[in-house]
């Protein structure tokens, strides 16, 4: 797929996003990715899209100058970190992402990878630390639909009322505990207000004791994340 009107209107970590026309977009990965990664991005996204609304729609996977990607439906609009950095709407912003994750949190996924599996893959070939290994086994299963990703930047506002989710790379099975532990733990980095994570905690009706087993896993594991 080459266009030479096409340009660039994101990049992250792992991609690049190019704009194709006006509703549709490329996500290309970067150089090292393997094909096998971006499938199985593509297909927790298509799955993800059977359970769950406001899910950018899937097109088909490519392949350009030995790089991989995907496309998709554009998204347009700001993300929810914008309202959450300012301290007028914070609150609100806080409120509303906390909603979105609770209404996430009830959906179930047989089919997900568990996510000792995603956690075990992350350490493959680059640490042999047995201790992490056995943590990382002994944690308990569960089978609730998690991101495993749900921070606010990922929280796309397409109008006052709409929103898009959208990266789901991490997508996975586990008890909800995970994926609350996971998002307390990113929003520490995504978001400088000191008491963000400890507010959304409170407001996920959880405290620290019942995620510490996944935090002190995650802050080990952090790492060794592509």
């Amino acid at each position: 797929m080459k266009n030479k009107k096409r340009y660039k209107i994101a990049e992250g970590n792992t991609a690049e996003i190019f704009e194709i026309d006006e509703k549709k977009v490329l996500k290309l990965f970067k150089t090292g990715y393997s094909k096998s990664t971006v499938h199985h991005e593509y297909d927790n996204q298509c799955m993800v899209s059977r359970v769950m609304e406001n899910i950018p729609k899937m097109f088909e996977i490519v392949e350009e100058n030995q790089r991989f990607g995907f496309t998709m439906e554009k998204v347009q609009g700001k993300s929810l970190a914008s309202l959450m950095l300012d301290n007028y709407t914070f609150e609100q912003a806080m409120e509303l992402f906390t909603s979105l994750h609770k209404n996430w949190l009830t959906k179930t996924m047989d089919s997900a990878v568990p996510y000792t599996e995603w956690m075990l893959h992350m350490l493959s070939g680059k640490s042999n630390d047995g201790d992490l290994v056995d943590k990382i086994k002994n944690l308990p299963s569960g089978n609730i639909l998690c991101h495993g990703d749900f921070h606010p930047y990922n929280i796309i506002l397409t109008s006052e009322r709409d929103f898009v989710i959208i990266d789901f790379a991490n997508v996975c099975k586990a008890p909800k505990e995970y994926d609350i532990a996971r998002t307390y733990f990113l929003l520490n980095q995504a978001v400088p207000e000191k008491t963000a994570a400890e507010l959304y905690l409170k407001k996920m009706q959880m405290e620290y004791s019942d995620i510490r087993v996944y935090i002190e896993v995650l802050e080990i594991l952090r790492r060794y994340e592509l």
